[in-house]
């Protein structure tokens, strides 16, 4: 989206709010800069529910899910833990998980066949060679969800590295759940 003014968008949502009354002006719900501002200074920097542990129990399991508008698969590994990564091939951005939940042993683009194994890691490429020449399968991975917090069997993300720690992040919420 071109044209995108982050202080005018925050001044536009200011204007609809009144503050005295409590109240919000409707246009809040459907004005596409305010929508834009909400996603990068909300749901791009914020932790957000992924998944239930019980949903992804064993290794393979996965939930493909979203992060704001960004896919997501959130899956088990083979030790135990969980990863998410953005839910799109490096190469041509098709969707790698095409079902809502499963199990796999890995995710293949259909486009042209690129295999990711469980974390999102690139482990092979159709015809390389002739095609591509050498690929630098690390620098062609899928986009990892840089942080994953796991608390009290719920599974969070943060696509913000610099966002405080889950459990501060939390604070006194943390009670509640």
């Amino acid at each position: 989206m071109t044209g995108f003014d982050a202080d005018a968008a925050r001044e536009k949502a200011r204007s609809i709010f009144d503050s005295d009354a409590g109240t919000i002006g409707a246009s809040a719900y459907v004005d596409p800069d305010i929508y834009r501002l909400e996603m990068d200074t909300v749901f791009r920097r914020c932790w957000l529910f992924l998944a239930h542990e019980t949903q992804i129990r064993n290794p393979g399991d996965f939930l493909a899910t979203y992060m704001g508008e960004d896919p997501v698969v959130v899956v088990r590994q083979k030790d135990g833990g969980v990863k998410a990564f953005l839910n799109q091939c490096r190469h041509r951005g098709m969707r790698l998980c095409r079902s809502d939940a499963g199990k796999a042993r890995n995710f293949t683009c259909v486009y042209h066949g690129w295999v990711y194994d469980l974390g999102g890691e690139l482990v092979g490429v159709p015809l390389e060679e002739p095609a591509y020449g050498k690929v630098d399968r690390t620098a062609w991975g899928a986009r990892p969800v840089p942080r994953i917090a796991r608390y009290k069997g719920l599974i969070f993300g943060c696509w913000d590295e610099d966002a405080p720690e889950f459990t501060d992040y939390l604070g006194d919420a943390a009670f509640y759940l």
